[in-house]
């Protein structure tokens, strides 16, 4: 029987009970790939005025596929609602006091939000046995709404910017609707800023072969990452975490090291997932990633990882706190601050509370110590050979950046943080039985034979054509069409006989 025999003998019922066992629309399933297909499909056949009220329908849809998140829609529609309307005060009222109001509220409907859904539990917890436990009873299990903590942070810039002058006040509420509401981005974001949006939301685009070849090449990129790299990666590195206490340091260090290289892959790897699909659609959204662990500072990897959001936070938290213009224990206290409440945004755990906290401190003494390592690197011999200097310094940052997000894996994974930095320290008897403990763990966890080699190789492909943070759509394009197709075939092989299916979910798909 043939393919074409096989699709025609299925009927239409049968397909859509199959989609419906799913049971989600994430992005690494098929069934997303055939929604995304037919909204693709019938996006370029509807006039381009219609295009953004259709793409807000779909997105209402796409967010109410789970009929766990039904109820919760209202949540988000009343906060979109809000922000508009406060943004049309604050854009059309001359008084201060008034359009200060009207920011407030805001401001308070977009924290209010999520202190309801993320953190009321957490805070019960800090009140309990006090007289506040009656204004904050402990409420059991409470469902977020997918994809709040970016919805929050996107409804909440625009009426900052209509307050700053740097944003018109849009006028129609559904535009602004599309905004906070447009489904790739409520999956792991990146974080849009509605002056960068309007204008293709106005404005849709024709279709262009070119760029939708490019967006289809951006996420078969992305879907290599994500589910040949990172999720066989996590095999091995929750393996590893969640038998903390019986592991030595070996396996816990190598862990510790690969967890940095996975959360890079599976984040990385959506956003090229969601800015492909977002390209197809007619849609250029915010670059999230520019080669960050190629950065020769701890400063530099996060001036490089999550910009949307990194750029969020320096305008609308450290900025408005005065910035790196001020003494410098207020530029240390700003930037303490900026990591904790970042670290608090991930979730409702003193974990990420103490990972925000490690970033702000680590962030802090490079801010102190920056004269005396400059003294020193303008007098080490070594550093005279480029190379050296350039291969040593990356490398310190990213084990530095690996060892803090130690808490952040813990978090994930729910284990105790001093546990894995104890055993770090354990366990070290050679470099010979450090290598086959490591050996003897990955192959209990089903990576063995070709795949690692698989691994290592197509770790080493993404760094070097991502090298210097270049646009992989753009640059495949410039290449010889030997290379091109090959580098089609390989990847798509690669998800065919190596991609770990099953773990659909995307680690940043939780905030």
């Amino acid at each position: 029987m043939t393919l074409a025999q096989v699709f025609a003998a299925i009927t239409p019922e049968q397909f859509i009970a199959y989609l419906q066992k799913r049971g989600t629309l994430s992005v690494t399933t098929v069934s997303f790939l055939v929604f995304f297909a037919l909204v693709a499909v019938v996006n370029y056949a509807m006039p381009r005025v219609l295009r953004p009220y259709y793409l807000l329908a779909v997105s209402i849809g796409y967010f109410c596929y789970e009929p766990s998140y039904r109820p919760l829609l209202w949540a988000l529609l009343g906060l979109a609602g809000l922000s508009w309307l406060c943004g049309l005060v604050i854009g059309s009222v001359r008084s201060k006091t008034v359009r200060v109001l009207a920011l407030l509220a805001a401001i308070a409907g977009s924290v209010g939000l999520l202190f309801y859904y993320k953190y009321w539990n957490m805070a019960a917890d800090i009140v309990a046995g006090t007289p506040l436990s009656g204004i904050l009873p402990h409420r059991g299990s409470i469902l977020a709404p997918m994809g709040l903590s970016y919805f929050a942070l996107s409804s909440l810039s625009y009426p900052i910017d209509v307050f700053k002058r740097r944003c018109k006040v849009e006028k129609n509420p559904l535009h602004y609707a599309l905004f906070v509401c447009y489904f790739p981005t409520l999956i792991t974001g990146p974080i849009e800023r509605y002056p960068h949006l309007r204008p293709q939301i106005k404005n849709s685009r024709r279709f262009s072969y070119t760029r939708c070849a490019g967006g289809a090449f951006r996420m078969l990129w992305g879907y290599t990452k994500k589910m040949v790299i990172a999720d066989n990666l996590n095999l091995y590195i929750t393996a590893v975490y969640q038998n903390a206490a019986d592991m030595g340091g070996p396996n816990l260090l190598a862990a510790t090291l690969l967890f940095a290289v996975r959360l890079y892959m599976d984040f990385s790897g959506c956003c090229d997932i969601v800015l492909g699909v977002s390209r197809i659609l007619g849609y250029d959204l915010l670059e999230n990633f520019q080669a960050p662990l190629e950065a020769r500072t701890f400063s530099g990897i996060w001036r490089r990882w999550h910009i949307s959001m990194s750029g969020w936070f320096r305008d609308y938290v450290y900025i408005p706190l005065g910035g790196s213009r001020c003494a410098l224990w207020r530029k240390c206290l700003n930037t303490m601050i900026v990591f904790t409440v970042s670290g608090i945004w991930h979730g409702a755990d003193w974990r990420y509370m103490m990972w925000g906290a490690a970033c702000g401190v680590v962030s802090v003494l490079s801010i102190l110590t920056a004269a005396p390592r400059r003294f020193i690197a303008d007098r080490n011999p070594l550093y005279k050979m480029e190379w050296f200097k350039v291969l040593f310094q990356t490398a310190c940052a990213d084990v530095l950046f690996a060892l803090v997000f130690v808490f952040f894996n813990c978090a994930l994974l729910n284990v105790e943080p001093g546990v894995v930095f104890t055993g770090l320290t354990q366990g070290w008897h050679g470099i010979a039985p450090a290598w086959q403990e490591i050996t003897l763990s990955l192959h209990a966890c089903g990576l063995y034979g070709r795949l690692p080699v698989v691994l290592v190789f197509s770790i080493f492909v993404v760094f070097a054509v991502e090298h210097g943070g270049r646009n992989v759509a753009r640059w495949i394009r410039e290449q010889p069409w030997p290379l091109r197709w090959t580098l089609y075939y390989a990847a798509s092989a690669a998800i065919l006989f190596f991609a770990a299916f099953g773990q659909s979910a995307f680690i940043y798909q939780n905030y």
